[in-house]
């Protein structure tokens, strides 16, 4: 059975800061963080068993066999650049929702984690999290590169450090989100909470007819425009869920193992 290594427990942050973020955190923030780990875990589909094993039997007396079962361990790496609670926490649900058993949160910054990053951790239960220096994150790395256990990175971190790589190691660096563009319509969005959930982005207003014009990580638009602003953009959010994230092409399926078996049908 895996298990992290023990000396980690030197490093953990303390669950009073975790309790001083929450409070420290809004119950509307909150809220949206609280939609967003709910919206995710739904979108990877929680009800789907841990593990799976499915026969099909095809024309020709044959069949086939596939095994499926979650990665060992995923661990995800911040530094003082991830202070977006949102996109953390789309990264991190997705593993969760595979049914991951073991899941470590490593920060090798200086400043400390942001409020609301810590609150969002809290909502979701992601208890194990711990702040190392970066000999220290190396000597992780290097001993979960060589242990012979599938698992899973997630690099959330700014500057680009060596990709870690190992046999049945999985690696996900994070898009770099720096603008998005926003199409505005009466009231909405809230352009506060915005801020909130992305304090590192740049916000362009833009109207319908200059989305084709404008380069953006992602938009946030009317509804009934999402249609038109997917042709442009591989992130977009409808007004009513500025407040919320998820990652384009990355789901819990990355966190599963999957065999097959090619067998004669009896």
């Amino acid at each position: 059975m895996f298990e992290f290594p023990e000396w980690l427990q030197d490093y953990q942050i303390e669950d009073e800061i975790f309790g001083e973020a929450y409070e420290a955190t809004l119950p509307p923030q909150r809220a949206w963080l609280k939609k967003t780990i709910a919206q995710v875990y739904g979108i990877n589909s929680p009800e789907a068993p841990s593990k799976a094993w499915n026969v099909n039997t095809w024309r020709g007396g044959y069949e086939t066999e596939v095994s499926t079962a979650p990665l060992d361990w995923t661990v995800m790496l911040l530094d003082d650049s991830s202070v977006a609670p949102v996109r953390i926490l789309a990264a991190l649900v997705p593993a969760l929702a595979a049914g991951v058993k073991n899941i470590l949160v490593v920060y090798c910054g200086t400043g400390g984690l942001p409020q609301s990053v810590l609150a969002g951790f809290e909502l979701a239960g992601q208890e194990d999290v711990v702040n190392l220096p970066q000999q220290k994150v190396d000597e992780l790395l290097e001993q979960l590169m060589h242990n012979g256990i599938d698992g899973a990175v997630l690099d959330l971190r700014a500057n680009m450090a060596l990709m870690p790589d190992g046999p049945g190691v999985r690696y996900w660096r994070a898009p770099e989100i720096s603008s998005i563009s926003v199409c505005k319509e009466e009231d909405s969005p809230d352009m506060d909470v915005l801020a909130f959930v992305h304090p590192d982005v740049e916000f362009t207003e833009v109207d319908e007819n200059s989305l084709e014009e404008v380069q953006a990580d992602a938009a946030v638009v009317p509804a009934e425009i999402v249609g038109d602003a997917l042709m442009n953009f591989n992130i977009v959010l409808a007004h009513g869920q500025e407040g919320c994230w998820l990652w384009n092409g990355f789901n819990s399926s990355f966190f599963k193992r999957e065999s097959i078996a090619l067998a004669v049908a009896e």
